[in-house]
């Protein structure tokens, strides 16, 4: 029984790039950024157009409105944070 007996050799299409995960311009808080804006944004239209008994409820504050904005602030604030951040900046060319 040989000593490489669990091993094999690759060959050059089989190997994986070992930058594989580096190269992608945008990270993961531009699609997070994305889907809380989209959300921010659809409650912000709901808090505007949604039914007027809402506000009873939650002692005259429109709060689907509040943190719909608050959620677009926060997206926003991710969005830029994720478009300049230092890992973007050094994927790309030149």
């Amino acid at each position: 029984m040989s000593e490489n007996s669990g091993q094999r050799a690759y060959e050059e299409g089989e190997r994986v790039p070992e930058h594989s995960g580096t190269s992608h311009a945008l990270a993961i808080g531009f699609y997070v950024a994305a889907i809380v804006l989209i959300f921010g944004a659809i409650l912000v239209l709901y808090g505007l157009l949604g039914p007027a008994g809402q506000l009873q409820k939650s002692l005259g504050i429109n709060a689907n409105l509040w943190w719909g904005l608050f959620m677009i602030v926060f997206g926003l604030v991710v969005l830029a944070l994720s478009w300049f951040s230092p890992r973007r900046r050094a994927s790309r060319p030149g």
